[in-house]
């Protein structure tokens, strides 16, 4: 009698499949769960009771001239606010800041898969695996902003991946009223306008949704500035030079860094982004300007670790259609956490290494044959 013998390695493939098959269904829950452990591992207040406590003011007796007399204060107006609504709940809302810092997290991984290249899908929709694998890099690097406290930054990248999304569908109004509210909750947001630049049309077309994002986050701002004109110099940022900036790598000291480097730090990074975006590469302008700025920042928080592999993973979904997220792991090996690599001068020089390669990697990628932005304004 002819026995049916079971093809074993048949079997476990297919059993192999449907569990990874399951996995990648429940990314979400998996992702969510590991920013629950890396929330708890990081732990501490940083920032945060600053912000409160600038949020009261906001609010309170100070109103419009917060920012000259708080100066340790370097968040937007929009911040404040949420800070001072977030305080009403226990430990002073840091709990709460950090719950809410972990879900827009998630929301910003999901915002950068529904803005994949389109033809990902046709390869058994790929970007599942990819958000996934590269997901969980984002996350670790997120639950810092959590741990410190930086609601506004969480709150910045969330609204740049949203924008992107809004690049991926035309729609160019929207994606610049996210960036113009970006502008209005940290300064350094400026650095998204050219994202909303539209790639053909009409020039004065072309410039309307970035001077959208600029009118919202000035109109925003307009009333600070004028209620007190010093509020702009009151915003001026005093970081220490770190032991492991690139700063540090060349030479400049707290005593030699000039007063505008802030400003040129912004510029450069916005001259950066604009050039990205000219070039059709709407997918790496996080990533570019990120890199310009942390190359050229005085200090190395963690947290400043968060936007750059959000703008690798962006990368990697919006214009590769790999599988693997080869920028989003090349960033994680190149800025690993400092209780990895002890050593100052290792650490800025993996700093500086990772920031360049980011840029040379977004500017001489070859063009890509999907529409990265917008057609008309």
């Amino acid at each position: 009698m002819r026995q049916n013998i079971p093809v074993t390695g048949d079997t476990s493939s297919a059993h192999w499949r449907t569990e990874l098959a399951r996995v990648v269904r429940l990314r979400y829950g998996v992702l969510a769960a590991l920013a629950l452990a890396c929330a708890v591992v990081s732990g501490g207040r940083g920032d945060w009771d600053v912000f409160v406590s600038a949020g009261r003011s906001l609010l309170g007796s100070d109103g419009l001239s917060v920012y000259t007399l708080r100066p340790d204060v370097q968040t937007g107006p929009v911040s404040l606010v949420l800070a001072r609504v977030l305080a009403i709940t226990p430990r002073n809302g840091f709990v709460a800041c950090a719950v809410v810092c972990a879900v827009l997290g998630l929301v910003a991984i999901r915002c950068l898969e529904k803005a994949q290249r389109p033809d990902r899908t046709a390869q058994n929709d790929p970007a599942t695996f990819t958000t996934l694998l590269g997901g969980i890099v984002v996350v670790f690097w997120w639950a810092k902003l959590g741990g410190y406290g930086h609601l506004d930054d969480a709150l910045v990248l969330t609204l740049a991946a949203a924008a992107l999304l809004c690049v991926r569908r035309n729609r160019a109004v929207l994606a610049a009223l996210l960036i113009g509210v970006a502008i209005a909750t940290k300064p350094w947001a400026v650095i998204l306008v050219p994202l909303t630049f539209a790639t053909v049309g009409l020039l004065w077309k072309r410039l309307q949704p970035p001077l959208i994002s600029c009118v919202v986050g000035g109109c925003l701002w307009l009333p600070f500035f004028i209620a007190e004109p010093n509020t702009l110099r009151a915003l001026k940022p005093t970081v220490s030079v770190a032991r492991d900036s690139v700063l540090e790598l060349f030479g400049l000291a707290d005593s030699s860094i000039p007063g505008w480097l802030r400003i040129a730090q912004l510029l450069g990074a916005l001259a950066l982004a604009a050039l990205v975006v000219w070039r059709g590469r709407f997918g790496g302008v996080l990533l570019a300007a990120v890199a310009a700025r942390m190359i050229t920042d005085p200090g190395t928080w963690s947290y400043y670790t968060a936007g750059f592999m959000l703008g690798a993973l962006a990368w990697d979904l919006y214009e590769t259609n790999s599988i693997a997220p080869k920028a989003t792991w090349c960033a994680a090996v190149l800025l690993l956490p400092p209780w990895l690599i002890p050593w100052d001068d290792v650490r800025a020089i993996t700093r500086l290494v990772a920031c360049l390669a980011a840029v040379v990697l977004v500017m001489a990628e070859r063009t890509s044959t999907v529409r990265s932005g917008f057609t008309n304004a």
